[in-house]
C-alpha cells in the first residue's frame, strides 16, 4: 500500500468540511496558557508576567485562560510565572472541554486517558478528587510528576489499560472524561507532510475508541455525565464512536454544550452514506482557530 500524501488528506478533509484543511494551513500566531490554581491566582500571575515584558490577553470563555504571540512561546517558559509552575501552557480547545466536564466540589472524577494530565490539573482545581489512568508506563511517571510539580494533591494516578477499568470500579464515578487516544489529525504539520496519517490508523483508533467509551460509561454513576474528546476530525473517531454508544445503551443521551465560541459549530449527522443519530447535533466540532486546534467533543449523561 502506498504511503498518503497531502493530497489524500487534503481530500479527506474536504469531505468532512471544507473549512478543515483552510484552517490548518492558516499560520498559528498565537499559544494558550491558564491559570494554575492549585498555586496562584489571576492577579498575581498577570503581575509577574507583566513585570517580565509578558502582556496577555484574557480569553472569552474563561477568566484564568490567556493568549500570547507566538513569539513569546519559546521566552515565557524562562519567565517566573511558568518556572515556578504557576501558569500551565495549553491549547484553548482542551481548556474549553475540560471546564464544560463541569465537575464540582462533592465530585470523584475519572480521567480515563490521563497524559498528560493538564485535563486532571483543571478537575483537581474543583473536585473533590480525580482518579487519572494513564497505560503507557513512561507518560504515566512523567504525569506525575506533572501532578506533583503543580501541586495537586487530590489525584490519584494509575498505570492501567483504560479498556478494563469499568471492570475494576463498577459505575463508582460522578463524572469521567474521556480525550481519546486518536489519529491526531489536528495536529499534522502541513509543511512537514504525512508522516503518520492513513485510513487504516484512522480505523484503528476507532475499534480502541469504541472500547474506551464503553469503560467511561460503565464506570459513569446513574445520573452522571461525561465528555468524549479527540483531536481529530475523521467522523469514524468522533460522531461514529457516539453513536456506536447510543445504539448500545438507551439510558445514553447526549447534553447540548452552552457555548460563544466562533470557530465551533455542531458535529455531523452523516457521513459517506452513514447516518448518525440525531442526538449528535449536540455535540461539538471545533474548527482550529488562533490559540484553538481542531477538536471533538460531546457531552454524555447516564440516566
Amino acid at each position: 500500500m502506498s504511503k498518503a500524501s497531502i493530497k489524500d488528506f487534503k481530500n479527506r478533509l474536504q469531505k468532512i468540511d471544507k473549512e478543515l484543511y483552510l484552517a490548518l494551513e492558516e499560520e498559528k500566531n498565537y499559544f494558550s496558557f491558564r491559570v494554575n490554581l492549585l498555586k496562584s491566582n489571576k492577579q498575581e500571575v498577570l503581575e509577574l508576567l507583566n513585570k517580565e515584558g509578558f502582556f496577555p490577553k484574557e480569553v472569552e470563555f474563561y477568566k484564568n485562560a490567556f493568549i500570547l504571540p507566538i513569539s513569546d512561546r519559546k521566552t515565557i517558559i524562562k519567565s517566573s510565572a511558568y518556572t515556578q509552575n504557576k501558569i500551565y501552557i495549553q491549547n484553548l480547545s482542551s481548556i474549553f472541554a475540560a471546564l464544560k466536564l463541569e465537575a464540582k466540589s462533592s465530585d470523584w472524577v475519572l480521567d480515563l486517558a490521563a497524559a498528560p494530565g493538564g485535563k486532571s490539573l483543571i478537575f483537581s482545581e474543583v473536585a473533590k478528587k480525580v482518579s487519572a489512568v494513564e497505560p503507557n508506563k513512561s507518560r504515566f511517571f512523567r504525569m506525575k510528576r506533572n501532578f506533583k510539580e503543580h501541586g495537586a494533591k487530590n489525584i490519584m494516578s494509575f498505570n492501567k489499560d483504560g479498556r478494563f477499568v469499568y471492570k475494576a470500579t463498577g459505575a463508582m464515578f460522578d463524572k469521567v472524561f474521556l480525550d481519546a487516544p486518536c489519529s491526531s489529525e489536528a495536529h499534522i504539520d502541513l509543511k512537514k507532510g504525512i508522516t503518520w496519517w492513513s485510513l487504516k490508523r484512522i480505523k484503528r483508533f476507532s475499534k480502541l475508541q469504541k472500547e474506551l467509551i464503553i469503560s467511561a460509561f460503565e464506570a459513569l454513576k446513574p445520573g452522571g455525565e461525561m465528555i468524549y474528546a479527540t483531536c481529530t476530525f475523521a467522523p469514524e473517531e468522533n460522531e461514529e464512536t457516539v453513536d456506536f454508544l447510543l445504539k448500545k445503551y438507551d439510558n445514553a443521551k447526549l447534553i447540548e454544550i452552552e457555548h460563544n465560541l466562533k470557530n465551533a459549530k455542531s458535529a455531523l449527522l452523516e457521513f459517506e452514506g452513514k447516518k448518525f443519530d440525531d442526538e449528535l447535533k449536540k455535540a461539538l466540532r471545533i474548527i482550529p482557530n488562533g490559540a484553538f486546534s481542531g477538536f471533538f467533543l460531546a457531552k454524555i449523561k447516564k440516566n
